[in-house]
Parts: C-alpha cells; structure tokens; sequence
C-alpha cells in the first residue's frame, strides 16, 4: 500500500504544481494577512483543494490534515499531511523557491512517504520508507561534511513570534560562530530537501507548523539524514515544532550550539 500511495502523492504533487505554476506566470491570486507575517492566497486554497481531491478520488478513506481545511476524517490509521504552498511569500512575490508538500504516516510525526515539488525549478523530491530518496528520477543522499565549521546551515529567525527572537539570537550566534555559512530559501521543505540531496548540511528554524516539515522529515531521514525537535523539552506537535535537521554526521555538534 504504500507503493499505491506513493504514486497518489506524486500525481498530486504534480497537479498542484501545475495549477501553481500557471496562477504564479498569470499573477492570477489574492493575497491576505492571516496573522502577523503569515499570509494566504487564494492559489494556497485552490492548490490544497486539488491535493485533497486526488486524493479522496483513489484513496476515499483516507483522513487528511492540511494546513487550510485542518482534519478530515479519521487519523487514528494515519493521515495525510498537506501544505499546499509551502513558502507562500516566494510565491506571492514570484521568488523561485515555493514549494508543495504532501506526507502520509500512520503514526503521528513518523513519516513514511514524503514529496516535496519545488515548482519553478520542476525539481520533485520524493522518498518511502525502505524505498530510497529521489529527486525526479535519481537517487540523492545528504552530504559527507563532518565538521561543523565547514557547514552551510539554513536557518530562520521566528518572524511570525517576535517574542521568541532574543532567545533565536542567541542560538544563531552560536551557529553562526560554530558553522560556515547560513543561507534561508522561504520554504522549510525546500530546506529540508537540499539537505537531503547535499546542497546544505543542515537546518534549524523555530516555530513550523508540522504540515511544513513532515514532507522534507521522510525524505531527509531515507537519504540518511536526521531530523529531531531542536529542543527537547519541547517536543514536535502539530501547531508548532522547533526543527534540527542534518546530514546526521553533524546533529550531536549542531545541536550542542543550538541547546547551550
């Protein structure tokens, strides 16, 4: 079954990103406020309407939590987890770099199918468990780099919780003392997924919501990758998570820096 999942999550991840591709060249959405810094479109609703709708029609049981329409049908058995456009700013302001993400587990934060479209660049990142990653048709795993100085680390201030920035400070001073260089791209499932093909070594971030991350978690762990909650009194959750992930050589450094 889960082969037949695979296969549903590709063809919706590619329908999507068709319909985003075209609404982003036409410049044919709307775009409001949900809460400070976090906006919407109405591309985000019609991208997760088709993502829901191939699904029901080849896997009608099947429960669904989607950041726009939250839970449908019964999760007890697993559930699809569904960000529709992941980066919302890059595509709101045609910034290459805007992603679709579609998970599906059966127990809560344990992954076993992740796809990340990233659209402008028809780059398809995929992974099952037991399976292998993938990017389009090839295979990919995470980078070799052992020592954290020589780590290109993507990480992003909490925009959305100010409250939380002078704790982020810190910590990112300490990364950026302890690494080499840090980059951000607008979308932690792009993130995620270059870490999981060797483009950057790791990824901190405060405050996702789980539909952000589950995508990239599959797919970086199946290209031998690590993903954890960054801080351990506060574990993953569905409405925030405190994300590490790596190539797994540099989680126990990493991490050092971020919970001193």
């Amino acid at each position: 079954m889960i082969e037949r999942r695979l296969d549903v999550a590709l063809l919706a991840a590619r329908k999507a990103g068709a319909y985003l591709l075209a609404s982003d060249k036409a410049a044919a959405f709307t775009v409001v406020e949900k809460a400070t810094n976090d906006y919407l479109t109405d591309a985000d609703t019609a991208s997760e309407a088709v993502i829901i709708e191939t699904i029901a029609r080849h896997l009608p049981d099947d429960a669904i939590f989607a950041e726009e329409r939250g839970v449908i049908g019964d999760t007890s058995k697993g559930r699809w987890i569904i960000d529709p456009i992941d980066g919302t700013m890059n595509f709101a302001r045609s910034i290459p770099g805007y992603t679709v993400s579609i998970a599906w587990e059966e127990e809560p934060f344990n992954p076993l199918i992740g796809v990340v479209y990233n659209v402008r660049q028809d780059e398809l990142f995929w992974a099952a468990r037991g399976h292998g990653a993938f990017l389009n048709d090839q295979r990919i795993s995470v980078s070799q780099t052992k020592e954290a100085r020589r780590c290109l680390i993507a990480t992003v201030p909490p925009h959305r919780h100010h409250e939380f920035y002078e704790e982020y400070a810190l910590i990112s001073r300490r990364l950026a003392l302890g690494t080499s260089d840090f980059r951000s791209y607008g979308s932690c499932a792009l993130e995620m997924s270059y870490i999981a093909c060797g483009r950057i070594d790791a990824f901190y971030e405060m405050w996702l919501g789980y539909y952000d991350l589950a995508a990239g978690m599959a797919i970086v762990r199946e290209a031998g990758g690590e993903v954890t909650a960054a801080h351990p009194e506060r574990p993953l959750t569905d409405q925030r998570c405190d994300l590490l992930a790596s190539n797994g050589l540099l989680h126990q450094e990493i991490s050092s820096m971020v919970q001193a």
